[in-house]
């Protein structure tokens, strides 16, 4: 009973592991059951999307996954798409005018898997990992029983529940003293006290067990393996039509303190290739060596104070869902692509983007 409750243990707090159904795991799984709403034309009607905003967003599709499709045989390596989003409401009611609908969109992001090889031994460092993990944790288990059971462990128990009786029994018993039971009556709070150390003492036998198990190394090492697998075997792309806001990387790492430097991409509004250090505030959220950014059609050429590029209609009421648009919400007004693994894929994968046919699919006014 006790390994299959660890076993369980492992597959509840390894969620990786549910997806050993997948091919292509450890890599990221495909979110089918969103894909396929997305590209239901009868969800997105029943969502308010308009017929002429449908037909937008499976054109848009059809011309990236195309180009994605081309990539992938030109460079030889399998691609997938992971995600797609179509029924998210932009900045109005669903049921808002034509006239002032703000622009629709589309997001869609694929992955590639860069090396059969390095998916296989990604693929064994994980089951590997399972395993050694289980019997660390079964082994964390046997030493902890062992330690409840010792006789130091329970004088520690012992006395921490005589001095927590003590307190209740003393407080009872004078409890119409009311609020000078606790400000001038020292028993009280020496009974706590007692009860606090003791406490302690048995807090820090545990933790000792703990401390010797290696689990944190071998949580961290499984975070630094995992970001060098992923880099090494895959590389994502990702596509927003029409974005609100476009950025490199997800805001609550923290600051980035390499220097973005400058991608040479003809066509492009912005193109920007990010360094992301590991030693990030939050760096669990690290997943990858490189992002490069590029922004094409109407968005603001310099980032705001949180790092976020605007879109163009963000700043003159053509993203509100009150005044009359200019352009409608039908059409394409702009494109923000993420390619996020190592630099050296990345740039292969971006001489791939054909950005000129992108930037024809753009209405400028």
């Amino acid at each position: 009973m006790k390994k299959a409750f660890l076993f369980w243990f492992i597959l509840l707090t390894n969620p990786s592991l549910y997806a050993q159904d997948y091919p292509q795991w450890p890599a990221d799984k495909p979110e089918t059951g969103f894909i396929e709403e997305s590209q239901s034309r009868e969800i997105r009607l029943k969502n308010d999307i308009l017929p002429q905003e449908i037909d937008m967003q499976d054109k848009m599709r059809v011309i990236i996954t195309d180009m994605m499709e081309d990539a992938s045989d030109n460079l030889g390596w399998p691609m997938v798409e992971l995600s797609e989003y179509t029924n998210e409401g932009a900045l109005q009611n669903g049921g808002t005018p034509y006239p002032i609908r703000s622009p629709r969109g589309i997001d869609i992001t694929f992955q590639f898997i860069i090396n059969k090889d390095s998916l296989q031994a990604w693929k064994s460092y994980q089951s590997d990992y399972a395993k050694t993990r289980l019997n660390s944790q079964e082994a964390n288990y046997d030493n902890a029983q062992s330690l409840m059971e010792s006789p130091k462990y329970k004088q520690y128990q012992d006395s921490a529940n005589y001095y927590m009786n003590l307190y209740t029994t003393y407080t009872t018993a004078h409890q119409d003293e009311g609020a000078a039971l606790f400000t001038k009556d020292k028993h009280p709070k020496y009974y706590q006290q007692k009860e606090k150390e003791f406490i302690n003492k048995m807090t820090d036998m545990t933790q000792k067990i703990h401390d010797n198990s290696g689990t944190e190394q071998q949580e961290d090492n499984w975070e630094e393996q995992t970001f060098r697998f992923r880099n090494h075997t895959t590389l994502q792309v990702s596509f927003r039509i029409n974005n609100f806001t476009a950025e490199a990387i997800d805001q609550s790492l923290g600051p980035i303190e390499s220097i973005p430097k400058l991608y040479p991409e003809s066509g492009a509004k912005v193109s920007k290739m990010y360094a992301i250090p590991r030693n990030q505030e939050n760096k669990k959220l690290v997943k990858w060596n490189n992002v490069l950014l590029i922004l094409l059609g109407n968005f603001q050429t310099k980032p705001d104070q949180y790092g976020y590029y605007q879109a163009g209609f963000n700043l003159n009421g053509q993203g509100d869902e009150h005044t009359p648009k200019k352009i409608k919400s039908d059409k394409v007004q702009n494109i923000s692509i993420n390619i996020s693994g190592n630099k050296s894929n990345v740039e292969k994968m971006v001489k791939l983007i054909d950005v000129e046919k992108l930037n024809s699919t753009i209405v400028k006014n």
